[in-house]
């Protein structure tokens, strides 16, 4: 799968996720339901935007880290060399984890809400001062909620997810985690 193909797809999942998120609103505030065209638009862009260099990143730590190791048979075996064996390498996977953990996610969190509260404080022709302390001040709860879920995901997709397919199970996953966003975003 190309990360044009990914990109696209996780920027559906994303609009299928804001439309979600505003018909919960709606519904838990009794209002009549309205797509605020704007939230949609702002989590499709970032969706689309964020999702190259996600997919990217993914191919890298598969680089740095390759979730199977490769071994060779014994060489006192009297059969014929057969093809190397692919053993998963949870040393590799672990170090994966955390990397991503330490930098992918954080990152993640950094720019979704530099993005945001970015596009939110322009529409309102405020400093960009505004834009840095809303970001300071919901980083530190977005990040903890964000370790709650995302290195399960992490370790799911290391070990069980082609390399390939990995941006598209994060997308899946984050179906439901742009829910709680859209929800906790206003």
């Amino acid at each position: 799968m190309s990360f044009v193909t990914a990109t696209i797809q996780a920027t559906i999942l994303s609009i299928i996720s804001n439309i979600l998120a505003q018909t919960i609103r709606s519904y838990r505030s009794g209002a009549p339901f309205n797509i605020d065209p704007t939230s949609l638009f702002n989590f499709a862009l970032f969706a689309f935007l964020s999702t190259p260099p996600n997919y990217l990143w993914q191919e890298l730590l598969e680089h740095w880290f390759p979730t199977y190791a490769s071994t060779l048979p014994p060489k006192k075996s009297e059969k014929p060399p057969s093809a190397p064996s692919k053993k998963l390498s949870k040393r590799n996977i672990i170090q994966k984890i955390l990397v991503d953990q330490a930098i992918c996610g954080p990152l993640n969190t950094l720019a979704f809400l530099a993005f945001m509260k970015g596009v939110a404080v322009s529409a309102d022709r405020a400093p960009a001062a505004d834009i840095l302390r809303a970001v300071i001040a919901d980083f530190p709860a977005l990040q903890i909620a964000s370790f709650k879920l995302w290195p399960l995901v992490a370790v799911v997709s290391f070990t069980l997810v082609p390399v390939e397919r990995r941006v598209l199970f994060g997308s899946l996953v984050a179906l439901g985690w742009n829910v709680y966003l859209g929800l906790a975003m206003g």
